[in-house]
């Protein structure tokens, strides 16, 4: 029985088939079409913008080379799971939002979710109110880890408004950005400034002044310097909080019982009216707000998808002929500090948690143990080294130098010098119920300031929260301090002497924990 008639091949015409006749060759399969970038899913907001084209353009206060975000769309667009944190002070925390999910970090990782879906994307919101960027230089390592994509970085509000650059909270601020910089996964740093109105002193309109504070303005050299980008609140609305327009009024708040930094008081916006007001209280973004800043954030994450997909030559005009493309300077690494003579090492120590544990390296008395054994969690349960009795001790051990100093180096010895003295938060439990007070001393190594020597885990509220006690050591390798129990009780007599311990951080810029008194409880469920 002869073959059918052939027939026509489907992707070569001039080529007869006969698919049943053993004499005839198959008809050979169709080439594979070349790999498509994934589009973005949906590269716009899950809710309706407040934010209008141009005001987001006008946030955008700064945006460089965008290298590490088109990395990171790339990522996101290749379906591809990432890790986001979001670093700053109460309004990072979400302070002035109704609830948390309507705060900026949750509206931005909101928008992620939405716009790139994953169910292994590690979206975290390290905010801790009242904080500068001190103590996220002494812990930057513990909170981020080695491996994000992603940091959000707050501190605009709570840095010092007017420093010079070769200033510790300068070289501090500068010291957590290159240690960001340098994480081995190359993330996406991004600088969110926020702006108070009623904290800008001057005459704007009664107050509110564009450049007042300066802090903005010097936060935003280190965007240009280390190519990063920033998104400037101030930048996006400041007119129209100037001219009053409705959505971005500054005259009334929502919450009452607010006054300006000089005492004026500030009218609570009626609920009907809410939608035309900006702030929840003189510092913080009401929920309409903090919307906004997320839709500035969100916005420099679609730039980098457009840039990726279409080629970011395209933002700049490649068809202008511009010189060739020089070999990127990321790959030599980190340019040298900004601000010189500023250390490139670390210089901080952060051990909380289990990383507490090891630093004391001899005791007495003290015993490693859970306050609360019965919570779930690690840090609910309040592990640290614990005292009961009077004369009960504990030495701690730790590196308290300033490892970029030329003198240190050079191996000179410090520890006899003040002007050059490290901040020691020694962390413990402060309680209504069985707490005493303890004696700290230096008693190897360096040397221990005349304030901050009597520790005191006692006072009047109904709670056991973490408490930082602060004082200063000259710099030595191995700096030994001492915590004794002492028999004399707190500023709150109880009965009973104990001490509990829980972590430590040294730092050589300043670290500012004033706002809140659940503060160290903050940080220690952040890390």
């Amino acid at each position: 029985m002869g073959c059918p008639e052939p027939q026509p091949c489907p992707t070569c015409p001039k080529q007869q088939a006969r698919p049943t006749c053993p004499k005839q060759p198959a008809c050979p399969k169709p080439a594979a079409a070349p790999a498509v970038p994934r589009p973005p899913r949906r590269l716009r907001m899950p809710w309706q913008p407040l934010l209008s084209a141009s005001e987001v353009l006008r946030g955008l206060s700064y945006y460089g080379s965008g290298e590490r975000m088109r990395a990171l769309a790339a990522k996101l667009q290749a379906g591809e799971p990432i890790k986001a944190f979001t670093l700053g002070g109460s309004v990072t925390k979400g302070q002035g939002a109704a609830k948390p999910e309507l705060g900026y970090p949750a509206r931005l990782f909101q928008f992620i979710n939405a716009t790139w879906p994953h169910k292994d994307h590690q979206l975290v919101n390290k905010g801790i109110g009242g904080t500068s960027s001190g103590v996220y230089s002494a812990c930057a390592e513990q909170m981020v880890g080695q491996d994000p994509d992603l940091l959000i970085v707050e501190f605009t509000i709570n840095e010092k408004p007017d420093e010079p650059y070769t200033s510790s909270y300068r070289r501090g601020y500068e010291q957590l950005l290159r240690k960001l910089l340098r994480l081995p996964s190359r993330p996406a740093v991004l600088q969110m400034h926020h702006y108070a109105w009623w904290r800008a002193e001057g005459d704007g309109v009664d107050q509110g002044l564009f450049y007042v504070p300066q802090a903005e303005s010097q936060l935003t050299v280190f965007s240009q310097y280390y190519d990063m980008p920033s998104v400037s609140l101030r930048s996006a609305v400041y007119q129209h909080m100037k001219a009053g327009v409705p959505g971005f009024k500054v005259d009334k708040v929502w919450n009452r019982n607010r006054k300006t930094t000089q005492g004026v008081h500030l009218e609570q916006a009626p609920k009907k009216e809410r939608d035309q007001y900006f702030f929840y209280d003189r510092t913080h973004p009401n929920d309409r707000g903090h919307q906004m800043i997320a839709e500035l954030l969100a916005s420099t994450l679609i730039k980098a998808a457009a840039e990726q997909a279409e080629g970011w030559e395209a933002a700049i005009g490649a068809a202008a002929g511009w010189a060739p493309e020089r070999e990127p300077n990321s790959s030599a690494g980190l340019p040298p500090p900004m601000i010189p003579g500023n250390a490139d090492v670390p210089t901080s120590l952060c051990a909380i948690q289990e990383g507490f544990k090891p630093v004391v390296v001899a005791q007495q008395g003290f015993e490693y143990r859970a306050e609360r054994p019965q919570e779930e969690t690690f840090v609910g349960q309040k592990w640290g080294w614990t005292g009961t009795q009077p004369g009960h001790w504990a030495e701690l051990q730790f590196d308290s130098r300033d490892l970029g100093l030329p003198e240190v180096q050079a191996g000179k010895d410090l520890s006899a010098d003040w002007d050059r003295s490290a901040e020691v938060y020694l962390t413990h439990l402060k309680g209504y119920q069985g707490f005493g007070t303890a004696a700290v001393d230096c008693v190897r190594g360096c040397r221990c300031s005349g304030n901050g020597r009597i520790l005191d885990g006692t006072w009047k509220q109904d709670a056991t929260l973490m408490q930082i006690h602060r004082f200063q050591v000259t710099q030595h390798k191995k700096c030994r301090v001492r915590i004794t129990v002492r028999p004399e009780p707190g500023e709150v007599p109880q009965k009973g002497h104990k001490v509990t311990l829980t972590a430590i951080m040294v730092s050589h810029f300043p670290i500012r924990l004033k706002t809140y008194e659940d503060q160290a409880e903050q940080v220690a469920s952040l890390v």
